[in-house]
């Protein structure tokens, strides 16, 4: 049963993560999709990411090779991918309480608008 996730979550995690969005569109799709069938690869990420500030997100894939969905974004995105992780370690609160809500990234997608699109309908 999918929950909405508490307005001040969202609100936490959005500026950030909107940014990281507009500048990887495609790759937000699908890391918001990855989370959804994968939510505790996502938060192994996000984890990862907290504890192993600095590193490319090419030693968190050495440790899970096992994970072709990840091999698949890593291929394709992993500029978007060090991003996401850089965004984790500068919002490391807002990142954690995302994840304590499985599929809370893909909801979160799915709620984040650009700056843009909410003026343009305030109007």
């Amino acid at each position: 049963m999918l929950r909405a996730l508490p307005l001040c979550l969202v609100a936490a995690a959005a500026v950030p993560l909107t940014e990281w969005k507009l500048h990887h569109p495609e790759a937000a799709r699908k890391v918001f999709a990855w989370d959804g069938l994968h939510p505790e690869q996502t938060k192994a990420l996000v984890d990862w990411a907290i504890k192993n500030t600095g590193d490319d997100v090419v030693s968190f894939r050495t440790k899970h090779q096992d994970w072709p969905e990840f091999q698949d974004l890593l291929d394709k995105h992993r500029p978007a991918l060090n991003d996401f992780a850089g965004w984790a370690r500068q919002n490391v609160d807002a990142a954690k309480a995302l994840m304590e809500h499985p599929r809370g990234l893909e909801q979160a997608g799915k709620q984040l608008v650009p700056a843009k699109s909410r003026q343009a309908r305030s109007r």
